[in-house]
């Protein structure tokens, strides 16, 4: 099965200098300080695996459409820049041109570069091995969660045609909008289910026929301005795996930003334990985070399941723009922000106490 396996930037808004990113795996952590880095680099591999996505089922219809055109409008449409410009998402510098390089672990790649001057369309782009990833989808879970939102995403979306709202909320009303499918789940996704469950009570959300959503769980029924921001984050899963938009048939990656914002540090590490499951499955995920939570738990799963899961620690070097490393959660999380602040609240705790 086709995944992602390194990707290379250079002159990409924040990475001002190449980054090289390598050695992808099933589960891909991102972390770094505010302003590193992390969600465009989330964004851009969404985009591309989105892009991807979108030609594989259009080259053969009615109106085919080249992938140069379909990367970029979905680069445009997921990052929105000044003017919906393409060369607004490259690094300020005098001459500098973008360039992105992204392989897949059966030997295919996709790469292409503009300068500050491009508006629309991408003139430089060279590709191979493309119809290895045919067939996979990529679906997008941003910080914010749309299904109290949703009605106003289809309306600037749809029919005023506005920015408001970037891709990756538009594409996940889309997706979110699916029917649902009957049929045996994969054991990992199975597992998935139960930990949900966990979470929302023995709840669900649904959509009804008149397009309202609302959480049922027994005989309540909840509106979305009356459910938790949490249990409408992971609710969101749910639709998404009965509607196999997350299935590990045929290729499926997910992207998600900040999964623990408006949760509970229990339903933190249970989310946690959903991404590894989905991992498992064959799903390529890929995420960013802040929380020691969810960073402790993915790196005790890798450890206790003796699993490659990768590490990308972004950094902000004097003279040297934001620069990464890369490490095994199997090895033990390595120094980082939120190791060293999680230790310094210990200490001062420790400090406190002999002070008294």
């Amino acid at each position: 099965m086709a995944a992602f396996k390194s990707l290379v930037v250079e002159n990409f808004v924040a990475f001002q200098h190449r980054l090289e990113w390598k050695a992808h795996t099933s589960l891909n952590v991102i972390i770094g300080e505010n302003d590193t880095g992390k969600t465009h680099l989330l964004k851009l591999l969404y985009a591309m695996a989105r892009a991807i996505e979108d030609y594989s089922k259009k080259k053969s219809g009615p109106q085919p459409r080249e992938l140069s055109e379909l990367l970029a409008h979905k680069l445009r449409w997921t990052f929105l820049p000044q003017k919906l410009e393409l060369g607004r998402l490259v690094s300020r510098g005098t001459g500098n041109r973008l360039v992105i390089d992204l392989c897949w672990n059966t030997g295919g790649h996709l790469k292409f570069g503009f300068g500050r001057d491009t508006t629309i369309k991408i003139v430089e782009i060279d590709t191979n091995g493309l119809p290895e990833l045919e067939g996979n989808k990529a679906s997008f879970l941003p910080t914010k969660e749309i299904l109290s939102i949703f009605d106003a995403i289809v309306a600037t979306r749809e029919t005023m045609e506005l920015a408001a709202f970037d891709d990756t909320y538009y594409d996940l009303v889309q997706d979110y909008r699916q029917p649902t499918m009957k049929g045996k789940l994969q054991v990992n996704i199975a597992q998935v289910f139960k930990h949900l469950e966990d979470v929302t009570g023995g709840g669900e959300i649904e959509l009804e026929k008149d397009g309202n959503i609302v959480f049922r769980r027994g005989k309540e029924v909840f509106n979305m301005h009356q459910t938790a921001e949490g249990i409408k984050k992971i609710g969101i899963l749910s639709r998404l795996m009965r509607n196999r938009r997350l299935t590990p048939a045929g290729g499926c990656m997910l992207f998600v930003d900040e999964p623990e914002v408006n949760l509970h540090p229990k339903a933190i590490v249970l989310f946690a334990e959903m991404l590894h499951e989905f991992a498992q499955s064959g799903i390529q995920v890929y995420l960013t985070t802040h929380s020691y939570f969810l960073l402790k738990r993915l790196e005790q799963l890798a450890r206790a399941n003796a699993t490659d899961y990768s590490l990308l620690d972004l950094r902000k070097q004097e003279g040297a723009g934001v620069t990464g490393t890369v490490s095994r959660l199997a090895d033990g999380l390595p120094q980082n922000p939120i190791v060293e602040e999680s230790l310094k609240l210990f200490d001062q705790d420790v400090q406190l106490d002999l002070a008294d």
